[in-house]
């Protein structure tokens, strides 16, 4: 393992603590919606501002970390600067808490999804700036192939963030103009840049996991590239229907949104066809809660964000749909469905590459996966149907808001309950992960080079003695209950 890799475990962790909290919060959402009245010390704006802050910047944070951990082995050498990467989490895990914090105490710029007050969007383009130098750096001194496609992936996408979240740190008195500027980050940098990121981490983690054949896979990424550059720009255009541009965005939109599938389910498809699918079945226990991870986020980016979101697109239906519960259904699938999962999924092999859980608590993983899968559908099926006749009774019949809403309630109260199965999935994995991790939690803030990684080789090397010893012992004391046994049968027969 480099030391550029042991560095960016810690990002895995703490976007693991995030996630867990991201499940409390939205137990308190769905709670909101069923119960406008409940009194609680925090306002549902402020409330709503936090949940879709935490739902981007915990992906995110995972998501750079994964970068150092694949990128760092896929180039083959050390990251230009280790110190950076150190230097990035902090500066992370600082603006994430203060963005967070500031906006939990209403303090907000009031732009929907970009409500962070604009010194925590200085710093949070500052990191994806120190991200993008380093990689460069790094991407500049490797001696393997430049032209190799989960290098130059990452790559992109990370130089992207920045091109796309530069102006958002400003906002515009014009409201169109306002609106096109927001969605370079709210849709470009999820359906391209953070894209052209997990598609590079996805095809590093595939080829060491699946065995599959790297020049099939390479030749796959460099295809997604296209089709996520070309779509993930052009199809931004579907949320400028209706913000006072002119009508050919409409069909620029519906378009280029149907493309938008194309690219994961190249990769997949890829995968399938060259690796040994006997392998699958040869896979450790880590690596199959890994895949079975990679597979729910495929699974939500083919159904629910490709199929629902191009469905949503189409004008004459987006005419009625925008705005209502089917928005935010695509939002649960399309966020935490495709990205959440990708980013718990190589999490989950970073913090555990080099360790293993007992039988047990895998077991424990393969719920906590069930639990989180049903909670999510359940919570989008709930969020379908009630978007759906929200459009009927608000946009169709005429019902005012107030009477919509009432009528919405039994399948807001299914969605609370979907809300409580994710948590409780979501709470079952992270207590998992941090019961495993919590030994050796200060050796993954080790900064020292040196000390790190002899402390850190020299702990597992002791975990791994102390593991055997615990082994022999019960072998030991399972002969000696044999030895005992037989000692006590043969003192029987004698006395007879």
């Amino acid at each position: 393992m480099y030391l550029s890799q042991h560095l960016s475990v810690k990002y895995a962790l703490v976007a693991y603590l995030l996630f867990t909290i991201q499940g409390i919060v939205a137990i308190g959402g769905a709670a909101a919606l069923l119960l406008p009245d409940l009194a609680v010390p925090i306002s549902y704006a402020s409330g709503r501002a936090f949940h879709l802050n935490l739902s981007i910047y915990w992906p995110l944070l995972g998501m750079i970390g994964a970068v150092y951990f694949f990128f760092s082995e896929e180039a083959a050498l050390e990251f230009s600067s280790c110190k950076l990467i150190n230097v990035n989490f902090w500066l992370l895990v600082g603006t994430i808490s203060f963005t967070l914090g500031t906006l939990l105490l209403g303090y907000t710029e009031g732009r929907e999804y970009l409500e962070a007050l604009w010194p925590f969007k200085i710093a949070t383009a500052i990191s994806t700036i120190i991200l993008s130098v380093n990689l460069l750096r790094t991407y500049q001194k490797t001696t393997v192939p430049k032209s190799r496609a989960t290098l130059v992936s990452m790559l992109a996408g990370s130089l992207s963030l920045i091109i796309f979240y530069i102006p958002n740190i400003i906002s515009y008195s014009h409201p169109t103009v306002d609106e096109i500027a927001k969605f370079l980050v709210v849709h470009i940098w999820e359906e391209m840049s953070l894209e052209l990121i997990s598609t590079g981490v996805l095809a590093a983690l595939l080829i060491k996991v699946t065995g599959a054949k790297r020049q099939a896979i390479e030749a796959a990424v460099y295809l997604d590239i296209t089709f996520m550059a070309l779509a993930g720009i052009m199809a931004t255009a579907h949320h400028y229907y209706w913000i006072g541009v002119p009508a050919f965005w409409l069909w620029v939109g519906g378009l280029f949104s149907a493309m938008q599938v194309i690219p994961v389910m190249i990769l997949i498809y890829t995968t399938i066809k060259t690796a040994n699918i006997k392998d699958f079945l040869l896979l450790s226990n880590r690596d199959k809660i890994t895949i079975a991870l990679i597979g729910s986020s495929v699974f939500y980016h083919i159904f629910g964000a490709g199929f629902l979101g191009f469905f949503m697109a189409y004008p004459p239906i987006n005419r009625y749909v925008h705005g209502t519960y089917i928005t935010s259904a695509h939002a649960h699938f399309a966020l935490f469905g495709v990205f959440g999962f990708l980013v718990l999924a190589v999490c989950f092999y970073m913090l555990f590459n080099e360790s293993v859980l007992n039988k047990k608590h895998y077991q424990w993983c393969w719920l906590a996966v069930g639990a989180l899968n049903a909670g999510l559908m359940i919570m989008g099926i709930s969020l379908l149907l009630a978007g759906g006749l929200q459009c009927y009774f608000w946009r169709v019949i005429g019902l005012s808001i107030g009477e919509t809403n009432q009528l919405l309630k039994p399948y807001l109260l299914f969605r609370t309950i979907g809300a409580i199965i994710y948590t409780m999935g979501s709470l079952t994995l992270a207590f998992i992960v941090f019961k495993n991790v919590w030994p050796r939690l200060r050796f993954y803030f080790q900064s020292n080079k040196i000390n790190a990684v002899i402390h850190y080789q020299q702990l597992y090397r002791i975990q791994e003695l102390l593991n055997c010893l615990v082994k022999k012992e019960r072998e030991a004391e399972q002969l000696l209950d044999k030895i005992k046994k037989i000692f006590e049968q043969l003192t029987k027969r004698s006395n007879r």
